[in-house]
């Protein structure tokens, strides 16, 4: 079949190649994602990302098992934008849209999968990490409409017991990890959409964070490092969809208790729950909440049972202030 030349050329300056199943109704954004013009090339003029809680009209998906959906997002240019699926939650009225039970990052391959163990999920409330550390490259920049403002933010995935880390890590790159030379530490190998991923739920990889996590941590964990952050960010992501998270939302400025947070476990993730989360507290605020897990982590495994599973936590602080961004 032959184009007219002024057919060929609608085509080339399309952006964004009309799919086959057109959907609609709404995508609910629970990641802060990139939203990409072009899926093979990962171009996405204007930088436009989805803003956590916010709803975007629906437009299509890319195959019958889709791996994006195609969103409009208003004030970008193009605007109708492509999202990987487990960015967002879909509603759909029209045409048929697998939802995924558990988000986890499209890059991580499910083969890879450490041996099954004892571990501890940081999560790190930020408001009140960056109130004591305000020089730090991530607090600096930290504002109330900032994602991890309102979400909790990776600190690690440590594997137990504490005393294993730095495995088969060279002398020099330990002493380096150890006394705070992270920018020094060999550059994490990632692929560009695990990396973008990364840098939003773990905003200390500013301070290159995520180089001291996976030579201390990730070098015990089992798996490369596309893994070991896909997987610490999977949980990560349930621990953010809980009530856990609208709990801190709640009381931001004001004092919430040990027992609180633990009620609130019981109720996200079954009875039990709230005896494995130790609570970390700095200067009167509560820093983070260190979870313990254990079990076989994989791409989509669940936090509840991976929590049910593990042995018993000291509560650590009894309570403290919820911080909030203060500007």
């Amino acid at each position: 079949m032959r184009l007219h030349a002024f057919g060929l050329g609608l085509l080339l300056a399309a952006p964004v190649a009309w799919p086959n199943t057109p959907l609609h109704g709404t995508l609910l954004a629970e990641r802060d994602c990139p939203a990409l013009v072009s899926i093979q090339r990962q171009t996405n003029p204007g930088g436009h990302r989805l803003v956590l809680g916010d709803r975007y009209p629906l437009l299509a998906k890319n195959r019958a098992d889709a791996t994006h959906y195609l969103v409009r997002i208003e004030g970008a240019e193009p605007s109708a934008r492509w999202v990987a699926v487990g960015c967002g939650r879909p509603s759909a009225v029209q045409g048929e849209v697998a939802e995924p039970a558990t988000p986890s990052p499209p890059d991580v391959r499910a083969e890879e999968t450490p041996p099954a163990g004892r571990f501890v999920l940081a999560a790190t409330w930020q408001p009140a990490f960056c109130e004591l550390r305000r020089a730090r490259p991530d607090c600096r920049s930290l504002t109330e409409e900032r994602a991890d403002a309102s979400h909790f933010s990776l600190h690690g995935l440590w594997p137990e017991p504490r005393e294993r880390v730095y495995c088969d890590v060279p002398d020099e790159t330990r002493v380096r990890s150890e006394r705070g030379d992270w920018s020094r530490l060999p550059p994490v190998s990632l692929t560009r959409t695990a990396r973008d991923r990364l840098q939003s739920l773990m905003p200390g990889s500013a301070s290159h964070l995520e180089r001291h996590q996976w030579v201390k941590h990730g070098s015990c964990y089992g798996t490369g490092a596309e893994a070991y952050f896909g997987h610490s960010l999977a949980l990560l992501d349930q621990l953010n969809a809980s009530p856990v998270r609208e709990l801190f939302i709640e009381h931001a400025g004001r004092h919430l208790s040990a027992r609180q947070i633990r009620d609130a476990f019981h109720g996200a993730f079954g009875r039990g729950a709230g005896e494995r989360v130790r609570v970390h507290c700095e200067d009167g605020m509560i820093v983070e909440l260190r979870i313990a897990l254990s079990g076989q982590i994989h791409t989509h495994a669940r936090l509840g049972e991976l929590i049910a599973q593990a042995p018993g936590r000291s509560v650590g602080c009894r309570g403290g202030r919820v911080d909030k961004a203060d500007r």
